[in-house]
């Protein structure tokens, strides 16, 4: 009977570990201020949800529950909209706003965060972040900064993935506490985010 206990609570772990994301707990480092980029300028100049002071808070604390809203609300944004770019949409080439049905990436990121602290997360730990793409193209995406490390939710992909594995070149993301200005990134660190 102990054997048998010991066997399921074995089982039970690995599923609890194949549900965590692997992490090789690393987070961005941030330097000095950088450009916002325009369009979400004009965004908070239209009164944006995502704009202003914030309190900057320490990484959110994860667990297996947490993660897997996490993991629900990337993919469930990225099923919900439709991909459309804004010069399509709107005609122009940027304008950022929360959408109901399509957007681009800045739009995924924008309903993701409203997403997330909806479900409890603080604005200081869901940073929007300005990305290079391999292609040399700029994105947006959302970071959630956690106790495990910095993950990327994306529009291009329904993994939640560390920081460290993915192959952008991350140039910029909100400041924690204000979220009209934008920090460059140096790099990544091993050293956790302080928030």
């Amino acid at each position: 009977m102990k054997f048998e206990m010991r066997i399921a609570a074995a089982a039970i772990v690995a599923v609890i570990a194949a549900s965590v994301p692997a992490s090789g707990k690393t987070w961005l480092k941030t330097g000095g201020v950088s450009k916002t980029p325009f369009g979400h300028y004009e965004y908070c100049k239209r009164g944006g949800r995502h704009c202003g002071s914030q309190s900057a808070v320490a990484p959110a604390k994860m667990s297996e529950s947490r993660w897997a809203k996490v993991r629900r609300i990337n993919t469930a944004v990225n099923k919900q909209i439709k991909p459309v770019l804004d010069i399509n949409s709107r005609g122009v080439n940027e304008y950022w706003e929360i959408p109901k049905s399509q957007g681009d990436c800045e739009d995924y990121a924008l309903l993701k965060r409203s997403r997330m602290m909806a479900a409890g997360f603080k604005g200081s730990q869901l940073p929007l972040t300005k990305v290079r793409l391999p292609n040399g193209q700029a994105h947006i995406v959302l970071v959630v900064r956690t106790n495990q490390g910095d993950y990327m939710l994306d529009n291009l992909s329904n993994r939640v993935q560390p920081v460290s594995k993915v192959r952008y070149r991350f140039l910029s993301m909100q400041a924690s506490n204000n979220a009209n200005n934008w920090l460059t990134i140096r790099g990544k660190t091993r050293t956790a985010a302080l928030h």
